[in-house]
Formats: C-alpha cells, sequence, structure tokens
C-alpha cells in the first residue's frame, strides 16, 4: 500500500519538491530498485505469457527487458529484493486478507509460479544480465534508502512512497512511463517546503495511513499535515483533538511503527558490493530460451540490439582516444570485457547467424 494519499499531498503542499525529468539525466548514476514492486507490475500490467510448463513467464520477460534499456540508457541499476516483513506489516496482512480473502499461502498454491522460485529466476535472470542484486532482511524500501543514504545509489525507483519516511533523499516514480517522462521526489525539499522534521514527516506518514498500524479516523491529508505543523507531534496532536470525533485504533503500535522507519532493519551497507559485467549471452540464451521457454529469436534480437547500443556508446570515446594522438589504437575488446568460453569452444555471443556452406546451394524453405 506504502503511505496513502502522501504524493498528492505533497503536489499540493510542496509542488517544488517535485519535478518532472528524463532517464537521460540519470546516465552514469546508480539507481536502486525495489524489485518485488517491479516485478509486481510486469505480473498485472503484461499479458499473460504461460510456457510449455504452464509457468507465467511475463514478469521474466519483463524484468530482462526492462533492465537492459536501463543499462543501454547508461543507468547501473541495482536490484533489491524484500526479505522478512515486519511483525507489525504481518498483522495489517492478515485484516487485509481477511477483507479480500485471499492469503499469500492462498496466492501460492493457485499460482503458476510460487513467489520463492519467481525471486530464484530473477536472481538467475540478473546473474546472466551482470547486474548486482541485494537481498533485503526486511522491507526493501528501507534498504533502498539505506544504499542512498550511504552514497551506493543516488535515487531509490519504486512505486511505494515508503521510501521518503525510509530516508532516501531521492525517489523516482513511473519508470515504466510510456512517454519517457519520469517523476522524482526530493525528500530534503518536501520537509523544507512542508516545514518539518524527518520525525514529524514519519508521524505524518503515520497519520495519513501507513503498512504498520491503522490510522486515527477523521484525519484527511491536509487536516493531519496541519496538525502536525501546529503541535510538532502525535502525541500532542492526540492531547488536542477530540477523542470521540478521532478515537485510537485498539493496541495502536505508535512508538514501534516510528523505529520501523526511524531504525528500519537494512542490508549492512559495508558488506554491500556492486559490480555490473557484461551480459553472458550464452548463459541468457540457456537460461530464458532453453530453460524457461522463452522465445529464442526474439531474447537474440535483443541481444543483437544491446551489441549495437554498446558500441555507439564505446564510439566517441574511441574516436577520443584517436583525436588525443594515443600512441596506439585501442581496441573494442578494452571497453567492455567479453568472456570467452574456452572449454566448450564456444562464442560469448550465441545469437549470431549461421553461416551457410559455400559448396552447398541454397534450398527452398516452405512456409
Amino acid at each position: 500500500m506504502g503511505i496513502a494519499k502522501l504524493a498528492e499531498l505533497i503536489k499540493e503542499e510542496a509542488p517544488e519538491a517535485v519535478r518532472t525529468v528524463s532517464l537521460e539525466q540519470f546516465r552514469g548514476q546508480v539507481v536502486a530498485l525495489d524489485a518485488s514492486v517491479a516485478i509486481y507490475q510486469f505480473r498485472t500490467a503484461m499479458p499473460k505469457i504461460v510456457n510449455r510448463h504452464g509457468q507465467n513467464i511475463s514478469p521474466l520477460q519483463g524484468l530482462f527487458y526492462r533492465t537492459l534499456y536501463l543499462l543501454e540508457n547508461g543507468i547501473k541499476p541495482v536490484f533489491v529484493f524484500d526479505g522478512k516483513p515486519p511483525d507489525l506489516k504481518q498483522t495489517v496482512l492478515a485484516k487485509r486478507a481477511a477483507v479480500t480473502g485471499i492469503t499469500k499461502e492462498a496466492e501460492d498454491s493457485t499460482s503458476d509460479l510460487p513467489e520463492r522460485l519467481r525471486k530464484q529466476d530473477s536472481e538467475t535472470l540478473l546473474s546472466c544480465l551482470g547486474v548486482p542484486y541485494v537481498q533485503a532482511p526486511a522491507e526493501a524500501e528501507a534498504t533502498c534508502a539505506a544504499l542512498v543514504k550511504s552514497g551506493l545509489a543516488s535515487c531509490t525507483a519504486t512505486e511505494d512512497m515508503d521510501a521518503l519516511p525510509f530516508g532516501s533523499g531521492r525517489l523516482l516514480r513511473h519508470l515504466n512511463a510510456k512517454n519517457g517522462d519520469l517523476e522524482e521526489i526530493s525528500l530534503p525539499v518536501v520537509l523544507q517546503k512542508l516545514n518539518l522534521t524527518h520525525e514529524q514527516f514519519v508521524d505524518l506518514c503515520i497519520l495519513l495511513g501507513c503498512d504498520y498500524c491503522e490510522k486515527i479516523r477523521g484525519f484527511g491529508p491536509k487536516k493531519a499535515l496541519k496538525l502536525l505543523q501546529q503541535h510538532g507531534s502525535i502525541e500532542l496532536v492526540v492531547q488536542h483533538t477530540c477523542r470521540q470525533k478521532h478515537p485510537l485504533p485498539d493496541n495502536w503500535p505508535l512508538e514501534e511503527t516510528r523505529r520501523l522507519f526511524l531504525q528500519p532493519e537494512v542490508a549492512q551497507m559495508s558488506q554491500v558490493v556492486l559490480e555490473w559485467r557484461e551480459p553472458d549471452e550464452k548463459k541468457l540464451v540457456q537460461f530464458l530460451a532453453r530453460e524457461k521457454h522463452m522465445n529464442e529469436s526474439r531474447v537474440c534480437r535483443r541481444m543483437e540490439k544491446w551489441r549495437e547500443s554498446r558500441l555507439k556508446q564505446i564510439q566517441p570515446q574511441l574516436m577520443g582516444s584517436l583525436m588525443e594522438g594515443s600512441p596506439r589504437q585501442q581496441k573494442i575488446g578494452e571497453f567492455f570485457r567479453i568472456k570467452k568460453h574456452q572449454s566448450e569452444g564456444l562464442s560469448s555471443q550465441p545469437c549470431r547467424k549461421k553461416q551457410k556452406p559455400k559448396d552447398q546451394p541454397e534450398t527452398a524453405t516452405g512456409t
């Protein structure tokens, strides 16, 4: 769910914090992505593609195309996977399941591919693409925010607004926009324009409604903001409002919820190693086409486009080295590594068209 109506409130009360940007503006930057949100988008927004094993591979195909698209635009993506949800979130999830009648166990039992295997396939694909990923101990958005705060990433890319109360200085939304326009929200500007500290901003998010506790009834977004600006904390807001009109939820875990936002459990930044490698086309074809039965020609065409894009990226560097009077002509292999598969005698580019023997006449093929 994220934070209810937070995006709308920021756009109304702190419009200076929101700006429309292009992906080009993030060239060369590290972007932390919430993997679960991205995969969920692919599952729900893309047409269902079922392979011969009855598995819906549309999320895998979506992740394949999205990741290459980011790499082609000079972005260094790092995907962060959710860990165990906090205990407070389990309570909210159970209440939602009671309303919808759908539990996680029921979804896994009726799904073509359980969540554990979807995550495993996604990690395998990212490894083949040479893109790093991080396993969060709890909420992915919290670890994304920690990557930004530590300087390992420049922004968090997710549709959920939770990244802001977790402390991500920059939030990038609508990465899947067809028109290419993205939305960037600056947390420092939000705090400045709303005249709130980060702790007060977390209180605002709790009043608006979050994943860890119920909200106080009767507080709309603008009213919640105004009361916090006047009184400074939820405790003082409660003291100055009528309990009959705004009753507190039973067993309301206010302090625990604050701690989850302000002191979240995140991956150890000192142990995070981010390294981007060239995609391994042989492994990609083996995994996507042979194991997951994705259309092989489509995979190969996409990788051919990737190679063409990489050549365009390194051409200015090649020309620059020549113009500067380099003592020797640099080889293309020096600009991006190509793995050799000497043991099997295979090229790292398995998608090249096979050449017909010169002595063998061409034969017509039926349609």
